[in-house]
């Protein structure tokens, strides 16, 4: 009653007063404070960085109370320095550019679109692109460019308020309350970002935040807000096939222990529907535990489809080969590995809110996957047609159907095509 007093006999001035200064110190704050920073954006990627990349740093001085190097995260840009990596090395990120609030009526069931980072440049086919390699202050994602470890940190920001096609009104809001948020805010690629797509954060935090926490995110704002590839596509299959890449291995390690294939189907869908080009697979021959003992044949961990290209480029234009691989137990593994998967019902699809992977659990990953490449790599090198040719007779013990034969007879290697196809897209 007293604090109700207080303000009810405070002097009107006073409060107006009080209330002013309380509104311009949030304004002053806004613009002062980093929202990509002063989340668990920062906190994520600073330990991506110091456990993934401070790993491959051979000449890492760390921190001895924090165990941090700042020379352990490198710029996007530098990835594709030919003294460093010889031009081999040319990884696309895959990102979702969240939609939650966008216009676009055919898009509302995904409310994302594909964004990607890569060193030549940044966006996405829809928007335009910006260089990453560009001179200082308008490379792509801050003054120095974006960095290998804020691109890889937003690509695996599962925990956001916006995720696409995830994304629900009241999880949106107190994912944001809680400041959930491992996702990060960058300039517009686009026109609307002409003035902001160098700058690595907002300088004014209010917007962001209110589009963030009511799911008003779009592709018309000057900045745009960034999560994790899946809320998009979770193979990074779509960003290739729009490339016109015509070898494509593709690793699915979703949790999938039914063998649904969502991903694969997710990914499938959106290509034929936004790119005209369809993908087709013969035979799957890839089993759920359940499934195991219904079939005569013992179960494979790939399948190889068609990626068809001639659809839409017409008839003279080569059709591509895509290679999936699934991780799979159908009793010819390590007996470690079996005895796990025996043991464990949910193995190897466990769900990834499991974060605290025991001994065994890790190693039982660790060796699946090990011992599954090991039966589909082979001494081919980098001979893709080679590779192709070794898991029909080796692992799927089938002959090659007609029209992967003519494919492989009529394909040379086309590493050098798919490099000038990524330099060639759009950039606005």
């Amino acid at each position: 009653m007293q604090y109700l007093n207080v303000l009810l006999y405070t002097p009107i001035s006073i409060l107006t007063l009080f209330a002013l200064g309380l509104l311009g110190f949030g304004v002053a704050m806004a613009y002062t404070i980093d929202p990509n920073r002063f989340s668990l954006h920062a906190v994520y990627r600073d330990r991506l960085i110091r456990a993934y990349l401070g790993a491959s740093n051979k000449q890492r001085d760390p921190n001895p109370f924090t165990g941090f190097d700042e020379k352990d995260n490198i710029r996007m840009h530098e990835l594709w320095v030919e003294e460093k990596f010889r031009g081999r090395l040319l990884p696309v990120l895959n990102i979702a550019l969240n939609l939650v609030g966008g216009s676009k009526l055919a898009w509302q069931e995904r409310k994302a679109e594909s964004f990607t980072a890569s060193p030549l440049h940044c966006g996405s086919y829809e928007l335009g692109y910006r260089k990453t390699n560009a001179p200082p202050g308008r490379r792509y994602g801050g003054q120095q460019g974006i960095s290998l470890g804020t691109a890889t940190t937003i690509s695996g920001a599962a925990a956001s308020p916006n995720m696409g096609h995830h994304s629900s009104p009241l999880v949106t809001f107190v994912l944001t309350l809680l400041n959930v948020r491992l996702g990060a805010w960058l300039g517009n690629p686009g026109k609307a970002g002409q003035a902001t797509f160098h700058l690595g954060y907002p300088n004014f935090s209010v917007g962001p935040i209110i589009a963030e926490a009511f799911g008003l995110t779009n592709d018309t704002s000057p900045y745009v807000y960034l999560s994790d590839g899946g809320h998009f596509e979770n193979l990074g299959l779509y960003e290739m096939v729009l490339r016109r890449c015509h070898y494509i291995v593709v690793s699915d390690a979703g949790e999938d222990p039914e063998c649904f294939f969502a991903d694969l189907g997710e990914s499938v869908r959106k290509i034929r529907i936004d790119l005209g080009i369809p993908i087709e697979f013969d035979q799957m021959g890839i089993y759920s535990r359940t499934e195991i003992g219904a079939h005569k044949d013992p179960g494979h961990n790939c399948a190889i489809g068609r990626i068809r290209y001639s659809v839409v480029d017409g008839p003279a234009a080569s059709d591509g080969i895509i290679v999936y691989i699934k991780p799979a137990c159908h009793g010819n593994e390590p007996r470690d590995i079996y005895e796990y998967f025996k043991r464990n019902e949910t193995f190897p699809h466990e769900s990834t809110a499991d974060q605290f992977f025991s001994e065994s659990q890790f190693e039982s990953y660790r060796m699946l996957g090990a011992h599954t490449m090991q039966k589909l790599c082979t001494a081919c090198g980098g001979d893709f047609q080679c590779f192709i040719r070794e898991i029909l007779e080796h692992h799927l013990q089938m002959k090659s159907p007609d029209w992967l034969a003519g494919l492989l007879e009529s394909s040379a290697n086309n590493t050098a095509g798919q490099l000038a196809n990524h330099a060639r897209l759009p950039e606005k």
